[in-house]
């Protein structure tokens, strides 16, 4: 696949509970009843109000028009309501390997297990379909909530990023890096 045919893609990612798909300015609203909550990590610290948001989906839809990031827009299957957001970035078809990031789950979600279900169907796209040879997260040194639950989906922590980013509440002491392989994501699935 090139970069062009995925980001033309109209990604469809779902199982009996949650539904991704791309993230559209028309999705502005449904997400705004799920924002401003301090709790939803880095976007809860930039995202404050109507304009706050209107910047992160003008963002987010630049972003892929550019073939930076995908955002997929999380929803509940069962009511068609928003849960977060996450994307594929730093995608690079020839090396075989993408990031999962940037995402933000809906405070009343947290701790569902939904995070490790959209994590799940990510990567069965991106190991099965894709054909990738490894799948990355960064997160914030400060962050324990997501490396644990990165940890628990079997990625590995493979280094700290030292002074890698700024974040909305200022200079970051660092970032960890964290990969799953093709080879352990087949072992995990098969195990299932």
């Amino acid at each position: 696949m090139t970069i062009e045919q995925f980001f033309s893609t109209d990604l469809i990612l779902e199982n009996e509970s949650v539904l991704m798909r791309p993230l559209s300015m028309k999705d502005i609203d449904q997400i705004e009843s799920i924002s401003y909550n301090k709790e939803l990590g880095e976007f809860g610290a930039r995202v404050h109000n109507r304009e706050d948001l209107v910047d992160y989906f003008n963002y987010c839809i630049k972003a892929k028009k550019d073939k930076e990031l995908y955002p997929l827009m999380i929803l509940d299957k069962e009511d068609n309501k928003p849960i977060g957001v996450t994307m594929f970035g730093n995608i690079s078809f020839y090396h075989q390997r993408l990031e999962i990031g940037w995402t933000w789950i809906a405070e009343k979600f947290q701790g569902t297990g939904v995070n490790a279900i959209c994590k799940s169907l990510l990567l069965d796209y991106c190991f099965n379909e894709l054909n990738l040879r490894r799948v990355e997260f960064k997160i914030d040194i400060a962050n324990i909530k997501s490396q644990k639950a990165i940890e628990k989906i079997g990625a590995v922590k493979e280094g700290l990023l030292r002074n890698y980013n700024i974040q909305s509440y200022g200079e970051s002491q660092g970032t960890y890096v964290y990969s799953i392989l093709q080879h352990e994501w087949k072992k995990a699935y098969d195990m299932v």
